[in-house]
């Protein structure tokens, strides 16, 4: 998103951007990321690229300000798709992660090192 102006309206920043600015917070998709605050009809598009983790340039020069793209910098998973990894179950029969799509899951990893 490239402006002149460090608020734009709310319409114009989704437009833009492909984030949603929901009460939850701003969402790519499945993806939601919380806000200290809900935005009005004006989005200060600094404060809010900042929390989300977009990178911000400006040129003093032109006056321009450029936005993106989307970066949530560890604060989310950008994607909640995992690899289809096979492994075996208890009884040493293969178990495809893939079998539960569609339902919540909690992945828990162990090393011994």
């Amino acid at each position: 998103m490239i402006t002149d102006t460090p608020n734009v309206s709310r319409e114009r920043f989704e437009a833009a951007t492909g984030w949603a600015l929901k009460p939850e917070g701003a969402c790519l998709g499945e993806l939601c990321i919380p806000l200290k605050e809900e935005p009005g009809e004006t989005v200060d598009v600094t404060s809010v690229a900042t929390e989300i983790g977009m990178p911000i340039v400006r040129d003093a020069a032109s006056g321009l300000m450029a936005v993106g793209p989307a970066s949530p910098n560890g604060k989310a998973l950008s994607t909640a798709q995992a690899p289809d990894v096979v492994l075996e179950d208890l009884d040493g029969q293969p178990f495809r992660l893939s079998s539960l799509k569609g339902k919540k899951i909690v992945v828990y990893a162990w090393a011994p090192y």
